[in-house]
C-alpha cells in the first residue's frame, strides 16, 4: 500500500471509531483528544515537513506535513503552551479534515466534511468539559433535521428543527 491509501485509511478509522463511540452519549466525560497515534502516523509518512511562526491570540506555530504524491498536506497548529489547537488536512486545496481543540486538548468539534470540504453528515460539538453541547447533521455545508442543544451538566435545553435549506423551523 502506498503512503496515501495508509494516510487516509487511519483518517477515516479515527473519524468512524470517533463516531461510533460517542453517538448519544451526552453523559460521557472523557476528553476527546488528538489522537497521538494518528498524528505520529501523519509525520512518519509524511514526504517532507516545515515549521511556521504565527503571531495571533491562539496560534504561535504551525507545522506543516506534506505529501507529495497526491497533494495533501496536514497542518498542526500549536499555542504558546505547545498545545495542539487545530488540525487541518487538505488535498488539491480542499480540506478533507478539521478539528479545533479548547486550551485543554479537548475537541470543540467533530464535524465530517464531504467531498467539496463542507461540513456533512452527523456533527457534536463539545463544552470544554467534553459534555455534548450541540449536536445533528449538516447536508452539504447547511444544517438539516433536528438539532439538540445541551447545558455543561448535560440537561437538555432545546430541539431546533431545520429545512433542507438550513433555515430553523422552530
Amino acid at each position: 500500500m502506498n503512503k496515501t491509501t495508509i494516510i487516509y485509511g487511519i483518517l477515516f478509522s479515527f473519524a468512524f471509531i470517533t463516531a461510533c463511540t460517542n453517538n448519544n452519549n451526552k453523559k460521557s466525560t472523557a476528553l476527546k483528544k488528538v489522537d497521538s497515534a494518528w498524528l505520529d502516523s501523519i509525520k512518519k509518512n509524511s514526504d517532507s515537513t516545515f515549521s511556521k511562526k504565527y503571531r495571533t491570540a491562539d496560534f504561535v506555530t504551525a507545522d506543516y506535513y506534506l505529501f507529495k504524491k497526491d497533494s495533501s498536506v496536514c497542518q498542526v497548529m500549536k499555542d504558546t503552551a505547545k498545545t495542539i489547537r487545530q488540525i487541518l488536512v487538505s488535498k488539491k486545496n480542499v480540506r478533507t479534515y478539521f478539528a479545533q481543540y479548547y486550551t485543554n486538548g479537548q475537541l470543540i468539534a467533530d464535524v465530517k466534511l464531504d467531498n467539496y470540504g463542507q461540513p456533512d453528515g452527523s456533527a457534536t460539538y463539545y463544552f470544554e468539559n467534553g459534555q455534548i453541547m450541540r449536536a445533528g447533521k449538516y447536508i452539504h455545508g447547511l444544517a438539516a433535521g433536528e438539532w439538540q442543544e445541551y447545558d455543561e451538566k448535560t440537561h437538555a435545553l432545546s430541539i431546533a428543527t431545520y429545512d433542507i435549506n438550513g433555515v430553523r423551523k422552530n
